[in-house]
C-alpha cells in the first residue's frame, strides 16, 4: 500500500515539473509593448464589400442564382449584367481587404464563367477582370489551375444559344 502511494505521489510530481518549469519561464508582456496584430486571412461574415456592400453570402447568392436564370433563359443572359458587374465590383474589394482567403477563387472563377455566358463584349471585359483577379492573387490555386485551360469558346460557345437568342447576342456586341 505505502508503494503504490510513493507511484502516485512520484507521477503527480512529474505531471506537474513541466507546468512549473513553464511558469518559472513565462515572461509577462508588458502593456506598452507594441506587438503587430496579423491580419485575418479570411473576411468575417458579416463584412460588406463594393459599391452595393456585398457580404460574402450575397456575393455567392448572386453568383448561383444568376447562373440558375442564365441556365434557364440564356437568350435573356445579358439582362444580368448589371447586378453581376456590382458583384464584380465586390470581389475585387474582398480580394484587396483580405487577398488570401481562400473563398476568392471559386468565386472569381464561377464569376467569369456566368459573364461569358451573356455573349457580349462588356461580359467579356468583366470575365478578363475575374480571371486576372485569379491568376495574379491565386495562381496556384486550384481553380486558376482549371481556368487557365478554358476559354470563353469552350466554357459558353455560341452554337449552345437557341437560334433566337444568337441574333441578339450578336447586335449587343456591336453596340
Amino acid at each position: 500500500m505505502l508503494d503504490m502511494r510513493i507511484l502516485a505521489a512520484g507521477a503527480l510530481v512529474l505531471s506537474l515539473a513541466p507546468a512549473t518549469s513553464l511558469a518559472s519561464t513565462t515572461k509577462p508582456v508588458p502593456a506598452h509593448s507594441h506587438v503587430m496584430a496579423v491580419a485575418p486571412k479570411v473576411a468575417p461574415a458579416d463584412e460588406y464589400f463594393g459599391r452595393m456592400k456585398m457580404s460574402i453570402l450575397g456575393i455567392t447568392n448572386t453568383i448561383r442564382d444568376t447562373g440558375m436564370r442564365e441556365g434557364f433563359d440564356p437568350a435573356n443572359a445579358s439582362k444580368y449584367y448589371g447586378g453581376l458587374a456590382f458583384t464584380e465590383d465586390a470581389i475585387e474589394d474582398w480580394a484587396q481587404k483580405y487577398p488570401q482567403d481562400s473563398w476568392i477563387p471559386r468565386r472569381a472563377y464561377d464569376l467569369s464563367h456566368e459573364f461569358w455566358l451573356m455573349h457580349t463584349p462588356a461580359a467579356d471585359s468583366q470575365a478578363q477582370r475575374c480571371r486576372t483577379l485569379l491568376f495574379r492573387q491565386f495562381p496556384h490555386n486550384h481553380w486558376a489551375v482549371v481556368a487557365r485551360t478554358e476559354t470563353a469558346m469552350s466554357v459558353a460557345p455560341v452554337a449552345a444559344l437557341p437560334a433566337s437568342a444568337i441574333a441578339p447576342a450578336k447586335q449587343q456586341q456591336q453596340h
